[in-house]
């Protein structure tokens, strides 16, 4: 994943399993990374905080990559809570969403109409490439 002159190593988030769980029971995540949730259509891809450890940014962006809403500093969901934990994005019509370290949107100044740029490989050899893809060589 690239932005301006960030750049992120991307997990990859397909298949329903995977987008369902997410970024769930891990400890930490580097600043450099991410993961990035693809989808084949455009719908309110909500997503929840249940069994995550670790606060997050995310961005919903559409087909092209373009910022169309985020949510900063997204908290744990405290077990007491159960399947009672909030939902975020649900009011966001886009086609894929990245999730990002909490501070991350404020470090990089990224703002809703920003463009994000992915050149990615998935485990089964299928590269996904889109939004603003900026890595060309001059």
């Amino acid at each position: 994943m690239i932005f301006k002159s960030h750049r992120f190593t991307a997990e990859v988030a397909v298949a329903p399993g995977e987008q369902q769980r997410g970024l769930m029971y891990r400890q930490s995540l580097a600043k450099d990374r991410c993961m990035f949730f693809f989808y084949e259509q455009d719908a309110k891809h909500s997503i929840w905080m249940k069994n995550c450890f670790i606060s997050l940014d995310v961005v919903w962006m559409d087909a092209d990559g373009k910022v169309v809403g985020f949510e900063q500093n997204v908290p744990p969901c405290s077990p007491l809570l159960g399947d009672g934990c909030p939902t975020y994005g649900e009011e966001y019509l886009a086609r894929h969403l990245v999730e990002f370290l909490s501070g991350t949107i404020k470090r990089i100044g990224l703002k809703k109409g920003d463009r994000l740029g992915w050149d990615l490989e998935l485990n089964n050899g299928r590269k996904i490439r889109g939004g603003a893809w900026t890595f060309k060589k001059k």
